[in-house]
């Protein structure tokens, strides 16, 4: 019941500042204020709604007139409000073409500039990767999940390499961010809160370095900064 309760809650939140942010841009022909009114509003009533109280570490590696690729651990539907609540900076996320026609989902990205992707073949896809890196390069910082999916036994899946081709070709540092839940797992059938940690590391750069490498760094750094560092010793052996 308290499950139901909060997710009901949730969603109307979400309608609702999806459809005030919309109508608010409207008026001000301001873009840049529903992605602010996600960070500032939206994402804390979610943490609030859901008994969530959030600890952020490492915001001193940030500097917040930059932009920058953050890549984080993906472990529940939280993570995007987590991210959102506990990141000083605006962030963008790149979706499949698709979602825009999804209801106060996609209007919502579109309206706000999100970075759209056709991958319908290798031309689309590669002048996809050239649009969404000059977007970044010119200011926009975006969150990827670069495990391409959340994560179902607590390990650190292996990195797909979007992301950092992404970061090179905008020329931005990679910023890795681990999320951990701090004490008992989140339960949202029951009222007590959960404390989770956002930990933000430093921004990495190629440097000269190989894709695999650079790749192996940033992962095995987002592993120390969400707790599961069991996995690099199980890749090892």
């Amino acid at each position: 019941m308290i499950a139901l309760l909060r997710i009901i809650a949730a969603s109307v939140w979400s309608i609702l500042m999806i459809t005030s942010s919309i109508l608010l841009m409207l008026v001000t022909f301001n873009r840049r204020l529903p992605v602010a009114m996600a960070r500032n509003q939206w994402a804390p009533g979610i943490l609030w709604i859901c008994g969530v109280k959030l600890k952020v570490t490492g915001l001193e590696n940030l500097d917040t007139s930059q932009p920058y690729v953050f890549v984080a651990n993906h472990q529940s539907y939280l993570d995007i409000p987590f991210l959102f609540n506990a990141i000083p900076i605006n962030l963008y996320f790149i979706a499949k073409k698709e979602i825009k026609w999804i209801p106060f989902i996609g209007w919502y990205m579109m309206a706000t500039g999100m970075i759209f992707i056709d991958r319908s073949n290798r031309i689309k896809s590669i002048a996809s990767l050239n649009k969404s890196a000059k977007l970044v390069h010119d200011g926009k910082s975006v969150l990827l999940f670069p495990e391409g999916t959340r994560s179902r036994d607590g390990y650190l899946a292996d990195f797909k390499k979007g992301p950092f081709k992404l970061a090179e070709k905008a020329q931005v540092p990679v910023v890795p961010v681990g999320i951990m839940e701090d004490g008992h797992s989140f339960e949202l059938n029951k009222m007590k809160s959960t404390k989770v940690v956002v930990n933000v590391g430093s921004p990495s750069e190629k440097n000269g370095l190989e894709h695999p490498v650079w790749i192996n760094q940033v992962h095995d750094e987002v592993a120390k900064l969400s707790g599961r560092t069991k996995y690099l010793s199980l890749k090892k052996n």
